[in-house]
Formats: C-alpha cells, structure tokens, sequence
C-alpha cells in the first residue's frame, strides 16, 4: 500500500511524550508550489522521522523524485531526479498540556508548528527543493542554445541572423563570397 500525498501531521501526541519518543512515516509530498522553477515537479517519496527533543520535534528523512527544469542554454524542459535530506527541528507555539502559548524567538515560520498542533513540512521542502535544483542544468552536453539576435532554437537548426562577427557594412557583399571558394 503507498502512502497516500501529505505534508501536514498531528503531532500532539508526540508532544506529550518525553524526549526522545518518535514516529516514522513513509510519505509522498505533492509538489505543488507557485514557484516557476518548481511548477513541473512530481511528488517527493520517501521516509521521515520525527523525535521528541527537549525544544520541539526534529524531523529527518530522505526524500526522492524528479523535477523538470529548464535547460541553461535553451530553455526546454528536461526532467532531473532530486534527492533531498532534510533536518530540521520544528518548534511548538502552544503548549500542548496546559494550553499556553509559548514564547518562540524564531524568525523562520515554517519551522513553527501551529496552534492545533499540526507540523507542516511544505514549506522546508520547497526551500529544500529549490536548493537542490542544479544550477547550469543541460538537456545535452553539446547543447547550441539560442540565437542572441532572434532567439531561435540553434538546436532545430540555422537562423538567418548575421553571425555576430559580421560588419554590418560588407552585408551586401556576403553573397558574393559563397561563389569563391576557399
């Protein structure tokens, strides 16, 4: 049985245990974020645990799946595996036995687990998952790009654009050259 997407857990009960208690989940996070970079992503599977610290819960795992990123040099999609290890201690802001809010001195919101208890990991994952995002990604290693002139695809063939070495002043003569030999 796969599990089915989710990126919200209830972790009032793990709350409420002493340091040290856990909680292992097999996930499937959806990926759908407003991000450009991230909007052709499939779901991220994988493993998490959660444990018990003396300040929250630290959650670590490994997630995998593959994400379509534009090439670097013409821009059409190519699809890449990720592979992301997350570890991050996410922070109460209610206590979960007596009911009171805590004071938290975190300036990070996605790390705070809120008023229902309720530990949502999406927003780690998207940062996690822009980061892992290679930088200069090539959908072939003698990728041609674009035109700089009229942005064609070099790959699908030849522009009509002048090189960019021509002297615009001996256009008229070019033609000329095709008929003498070299």
């Amino acid at each position: 049985m796969s599990p089915e997407p989710r990126t919200q857990f209830n972790v009032a009960q793990l709350l409420k245990e002493l340091i040290g208690g856990t909680r292992a989940y097999d996930v499937l996070v959806p990926v759908s974020y407003e991000d450009a970079e991230l909007a052709h992503a499939e779901p991220l599977a994988g493993h998490l645990t959660m444990l018990r610290t003396n300040r929250g819960i630290l959650v670590e795992g490994m997630l995998n799946g593959s994400i379509v990123v534009e090439c670097s040099r013409c821009l059409t999609g190519v699809s890449t595996p990720v592979t992301l290890d997350l570890e991050e201690e996410f922070l109460p802001t209610i206590d979960v036995v007596k009911g009171t809010f805590l004071e938290v001195e975190e300036d990070d919101t996605a790390i705070l687990i809120d008023e229902h208890h309720i530990l949502d990991i999406a927003e780690v994952v998207r940062q996690a998952l822009l980061l892992a995002i290679p930088m200069h990604l090539l959908c072939k290693p003698d990728c041609l790009g674009l035109c700089p002139t009229c942005g064609q695809d070099l790959n699908a063939g030849p522009c009509g654009c002048l090189p960019a070495d021509a002297d615009p002043r001996w256009v008229d003569l070019s033609p000329l050259l095709s008929d003498v030999e070299m």
